[in-house]
């Protein structure tokens, strides 16, 4: 047996484990990179999730025009601008007006109006105006000679419309989605106004254009547009409004009768909706142009139903 003592010292020499301060920063270090990484990965996720959205535009946006298609829309008119099938286009620039907002009680009727242009049954229905002047072609020559009075009824199924304008020059060679370039009414509605209310038209706004036509070859017609989930809009073929109108010497009247599933209402007394009613003028003959609009609100612009009045059901 070897007697000799042994440095315990000396045999471990080199095998002792490294101190607790080295491991501590090891530690600290991979927290700090994991964290980064993870930081990294979220800001990725971010970037490629808001990427991926189609985000509405903002009120004013300016969109690149279309080209123009015969028979589509070629200008835009601030109530009118929608088109089929194609990239939707700036509205015309509204003109500023000063005025508060306008708001239309509508008479729930004990009759059923006859469709025949004749405004005689209307007579106890109040009347509201469009009087303010919201938009002008550029080049107008001034000539102020629109009034347009509307008077407004409805029932379980139907809203009913009743229109006098005053115009000494008639003017209209459209159809379809044209008739806002002459002499024409349209009702701007918003469907939906309490629970999605702001700047921006989607799905539960609705525009309605409502021609008198041109009392010889182009007959009284109605045109719809709805809009969309990115605030534009766009045609909505396959309505069942019925339109009748009749010359005057002082211009034209004019009936309508909107059924409630053509633009999703389901009525009752109180609901309230938002409105425009505007009316368009052109008097130059054989031409086919939007010189100026007038609504019954100042503050309208096209695609801003929070600078509409509103309408309620009585």
């Amino acid at each position: 047996m070897d007697n000799q003592q042994h440095d315990w010292n000396s045999e471990w020499e080199g095998y002792e484990p490294g101190s607790a301060r080295s491991r501590s920063w090891g530690c600290w270090f991979g927290v700090i990179l994991l964290a980064l990484i993870l930081l990294v990965v979220c800001a990725a996720g971010v970037f490629f999730a808001w990427q991926s959205l189609e985000l509405p535009l903002q009120p004013g946006t300016l969109l690149t025009p279309p080209t123009i298609v015969p028979g589509m829309e070629a200008t835009a008119d601030e109530a009118e601008a929608p088109i089929s099938n194609t990239p939707s286009f700036a509205p015309t620039v509204t003109l500023s007006a000063q005025g508060g907002v306008a708001d239309v009680e509508v008479t729930q009727l004990s009759f059923e109006p006859v469709l025949d242009g004749n405004l005689q049954e209307w007579q106890i229905v109040p009347t509201y105006e469009s009087r303010y002047q919201v938009y002008q072609e550029t080049g107008w020559d001034g000539t102020d000679d629109l009034n347009a009075s509307w008077q407004l009824g409805w029932d379980a199924t139907t809203l009913y419309i009743a229109v006098a304008v005053e115009d000494d020059t008639h003017v209209q060679t459209q159809t379809g989605n044209q008739i806002f370039k002459g002499d024409s009414v349209s009702l701007q509605l918003d469907t939906n106004r309490e629970l999605d209310f702001g700047p921006l038209l989607n799905s539960d706004d609705f525009q309605i254009n409502l021609s008198p036509g041109d009392f010889a070859g182009i007959p009284p017609s109605a045109f719809r547009f709805r809009g969309t989930s990115n605030g534009r809009s766009a045609d909505a073929p396959g309505h069942l409004i019925a339109v009748a109108a009749q010359q005057t010497g002082q211009g034209y009247t004019l009936e309508a009768a909107i059924p409630w599933q053509d633009i999703s209402v389901n009525p009752s007394p109180g609901l309230v909706l938002g409105v425009a009613l505007n009316a368009n003028d052109n008097d130059s003959p054989n031409t086919a142009v939007q010189e100026i609009m007038k609504s019954h609100v100042a503050s309208r612009e096209f695609g801003d139903p929070t600078s509409w009045g509103t309408l309620t059901l009585r």
